[in-house]
């Protein structure tokens, strides 16, 4: 009869390791099964759950580090679990203890470095751990863009957005092999009539949002992009949703009809978020010979 994954009933004690927007793993072969888990095990006879958490980094992946925060206490996958993020951990993981003297074909372990779309291929166990993990690591932020930091962000994810649009408008990047800055420096930090808005997993720059009209009639999404690895998780949506929200009253949208994705989530978000929603084709200026830009105006409430 096949074993099945996290069958000790005891209590388990779980070591959370990020690193460069990745988290320490164990991908797993169990009786012909595949998933992911991360470092840890039951907890022992008199040991508490932190120290448990250090044991089983230590005992799987043959790596130290500190206790830095308790991340979740409470009943998880079927029994009491502790989860730990541990901070301090140098080198990289090499299989040790009981699970490298139990290797064989029917039962094994890799330790690894996972990003987040790793954890959604590869199954990560105990279910529902992945946006767990995501939500503390790498928690959603959006934040106006201020600081010379953000502004160096934004113009260093207008080189994939470039790329992303040289599909559809044919651009090619200049003899140093960069994108024109395009509209940017139509969006400068002291004019009350733009904003700029940075999406951010963690301390990760994700995407941005450049919306121009906020003293006239109607507000423009000017450009806005997320990076690839992040699409068709929700963050692009709670991005626009959130900076459409921020500025009440009527909005305008353009995008490209052959870009079928941004279509499909742009006319989504009309209908969900607008009210009033419509459409209509204009010319992109001084290029009467490629298609029109759709523009979907709508409004949203304060």
């Amino acid at each position: 009869m096949p074993r099945e994954p996290l069958s000790d009933p005891r209590p388990r004690a779980v070591a959370v390791v990020e690193r460069d927007g990745k988290v320490l793993v164990i991908r797993r072969h169990l009786d012909g099964r595949d998933y992911a888990v991360l470092p840890g095990g039951g907890i022992e006879d008199g040991e508490a759950p932190a120290d448990a958490a250090l044991r089983e980094l230590r005992e799987e992946c043959t790596l130290g580090g500190r206790v830095a925060e308790l991340l979740f206490e409470g009943g998880h996958g079927g029994r009491t679990a502790f989860y730990y993020r541990v901070t301090g951990v140098e080198g990289e993981p090499v299989l040790g203890g009981e699970e490298a003297e139990g290797q064989d074909d029917t039962n094994q372990h890799h330790p690894m470095w996972a990003s987040p779309k790793d954890l959604e291929l590869m199954g990560l166990l105990p279910d529902g751990l992945t946006g767990l993990v995501v939500g503390w690591l790498w928690p959603f932020r959006v934040r106006a863009v201020e600081s010379p930091e953000d502004w160096a962000a934004v113009e260093h994810l207008w080189q994939p957005y470039s790329h992303d649009l040289s599909e559809f408008r044919g651009s090619t990047p200049g003899p140093d092999g960069t994108f024109k800055r395009g509209h940017l420096d139509s969006f400068p930090p002291d004019d009350s009539d733009v904003a700029v808005y940075l999406a951010a997993q963690g301390d990760r720059p994700v995407g941005f949002a450049l919306v121009r009209g906020l003293e006239r009639d109607a507000r423009v999404m000017g450009e806005f992009f997320v990076v690839r690895s992040v699409r068709r998780t929700g963050v692009a949506r709670a991005f626009a949703e959130q900076v459409v929200r921020a500025h009440p009253g009527t909005w305008w949208i353009a995008f490209q009809e052959e870009n079928e994705k941004a279509a499909r989530f742009w006319r989504r978000l009309g209908a969900e978020v607008l009210t009033n929603s419509s459409e209509e084709l204009r010319e992109v200026p001084d290029k009467p010979y490629i298609p029109p830009d759709v523009w979907l105006r709508g409004s949203v409430g304060g």
